[in-house]
């Protein structure tokens, strides 16, 4: 006997849904009274968990075994906070938000080792089948924003630091040189090509400013929003 068997479709373009609902997947015009015009920011977690989240530009998708996902979807953020992140779960299996129709979850989430200062992007990817089977992957992506850390950090510091003496002594010799040389110091193409490797140098000192600027913002953020896991349904 084959009862209460619904055949669903594969995950694809003209198969996603993109519509918001209400926690249980119901459609907001099945309610009387709704109020769509509440801002998300002042929604519960469980309403924001059934709203459609768009594709960012700023986030990659995921490629599955089955499918390639997008970065949007049905989006819920845990706390750091355990019960309240198993009140969460709790809400959220109550008001079916995986259900027969759902195709992936993925779990995503990021790690600090403060012994090796190894960052881990973590990506736990459940995939749905038509006919009710599971597949599971892992996708881990390893970031060193700390460059100066261990022995070989120590080395490259030293490294740099010798570098920008050299660069430096290098740029005051060139500054004597054309004192003294005036006008005929721009006649040599050597000269010209020196100070063209000498711009690029500083160049790159900024923008690798930026780059160590930009990696404490990062990690000052991280350290101040911990626990920021996601679950995209």
């Amino acid at each position: 006997m084959m009862n209460h068997v619904r055949c669903t479709l594969s995950f694809g373009d003209s198969t996603e849904q993109t519509d918001d609902f209400t926690p249980g997947w119901v459609p907001p015009s099945w309610i009387h009274d709704y109020n769509s015009s509440i801002p998300i920011t002042q929604r519960t977690r469980l309403e924001r968990a059934f709203l459609y989240t768009a594709q960012s530009q700023h986030d990659n998708g995921y490629s599955g075994k089955m499918a390639d996902y997008p970065s949007g979807g049905y989006v819920t953020d845990l706390t750091d906070d355990l019960n309240e992140a198993r009140r969460i779960l709790h809400e959220l299996a109550s008001n079916r938000w995986v259900d027969e129709y759902t195709r992936a979850v993925l779990v995503e989430f990021n790690v600090l080792n403060p012994n090796s200062k190894l960052f881990n992007q973590v990506i736990l990817a459940f995939e749905y089948t038509a006919d009710g089977g599971t597949l599971w992957t892992t996708n881990v992506n390893v970031v060193q924003l700390y460059r100066y850390a261990g022995s070989a950090g120590v080395v490259a510091l030293l490294s740099e630091i010798a570098c920008g003496i050299f660069v430096l002594v290098v740029t005051v010799l060139e500054v004597i040189k054309m004192c003294r040389m005036r006008g005929r110091y721009f006649k040599e193409v050597w000269n010209m090509i020196q100070w063209l490797a000498i711009i690029f140098f500083y160049v790159a000192v900024v923008l690798y400013t930026m780059r160590c600027l930009w990696t404490v913002w990062v990690v000052e953020d991280l350290m101040n929003n911990p626990g920021k896991e996601t679950i995209r349904n």
